[in-house]
């Protein structure tokens, strides 16, 4: 199993003890390696997560539901502050975060504190409310705001901070959009297998579809992502952007540059997961050039080199560009 999904076997142990809830990325890895669908263990794992959060009812299904299904990471109506911070805890769970993750990617505040925000014990102020947000992928300065006026409508004077906040924002930060983590952090590990495929100098038919696929979900999620941000680019990140989204619906692989640009748009508070990112997509892209090329055998269960012209299907349908620049 550890061989098949990429993950320790003592992770994979760990998983199935009893001892606490397995994070979704170890979830996703014992179900692949089994050979079953991530997608229909998704709800029993959200829920679980849900449950030791102590979070249930009406609000938090209806949030969840409202992120799933449109990847804009805005709030919900609410009638209270605490209801904001149950709001808040839900975001994180949708996201797969523990508070010391959370502390890890919006540096600045300790676990300790963020905790003690969600609890309750510390005032929620709109710097600890803005960390929080890019902490969960809500880069969107219009999804940020909309948090911001919920905050507002319970302390004016820190929905006022926040709006302060948000004219300060670097204006090379200012064209992304909101990231579903949980979905990134699920796609990456498939995603980072081309690097091996590209060190052993072989692959198998199914081991390039599964690369293909999630080449293709990467891609996705970053450019669904810019296009949902509603803001208008700049003439040099427009240029590399058409440049990947002609190519993908060419059915050609983009220019490992053309990604370069792309990738810190779509991830600009996270460098490390940055460089994982654009790191992983350079190497797939290589991987799946070479099988279209014939430079990389696959060899058949008879020895016989599979052909390569199935494996690289047409991509689903992309973002156009003009899309995205006239989302603005």
């Amino acid at each position: 199993m550890a061989e098949r999904s990429g993950t320790s076997a003592p992770t994979l142990s760990n998983a199935h003890n009893g001892k606490k809830l397995p994070t979704w990325a170890t979830v996703n890895a014992y179900v692949l390696a089994c050979g079953g669908n991530p997608e229909d263990w998704s709800p029993r794992w959200e829920s679980l997560r849900l449950a030791g959060a102590g979070l249930s009812g009406g609000l938090c299904r209806e949030a969840l539901s409202h992120w799933e299904r449109t990847g804009i990471l805005t709030p919900i109506p609410v009638a209270d502050e605490a209801e904001l911070r149950q709001l808040l805890q839900a975001l994180l769970d949708f996201n797969g975060l523990s508070q010391r993750t959370l502390a890890r990617q919006a540096p600045g505040y300790s676990h300790v504190t963020y905790g003690a925000v969600l609890r309750g014990t510390r005032p929620l102020r709109a710097k600890i409310l803005y960390q929080i947000l890019i902490g969960c992928g809500v880069h969107s300065l219009r999804s940020q705001e909309a948090w911001f006026v919920v905050l507002s409508s319970f302390s004016g004077r820190e929905g006022l901070e926040g709006g302060k906040l948000l004219t300060r924002v670097d204006p090379r930060y200012r064209y992304a959009g909101d990231v579903d983590l949980k979905t990134l952090r699920a796609v990456l590990p498939q995603l980072e297998r081309g690097r091996s495929l590209l060190a052993s100098g072989v692959a198998s038919y199914d081991s390039v579809v599964d690369l293909r696929t999630a080449f293709e979900d990467m891609l996705a999620l970053l450019l669904g992502s810019l296009e949902r941000s509603a803001i208008q680019l700049p003439i040099k990140l427009s240029i590399a952007l058409d440049q990947v989204i002609r190519q993908l619906q060419s059915a050609s692989f983009p220019n490992p540059a053309a990604l370069a640009a792309l990738v810190p748009l779509a991830l600009p508070f996270h460098p490390r997961l940055q460089t994982r990112v654009s790191q992983a997509l350079k190497n797939a892209g290589e991987v799946l050039r070479k099988v279209n090329d014939g430079e990389l055998p696959i060899p058949s269960q008879k020895g016989v080199r599979e052909p390569t012209a199935a494996l690289i299907p047409r991509p689903p349908r992309f973002p156009t560009a003009s899309s995205v620049r006239a989302a603005s």
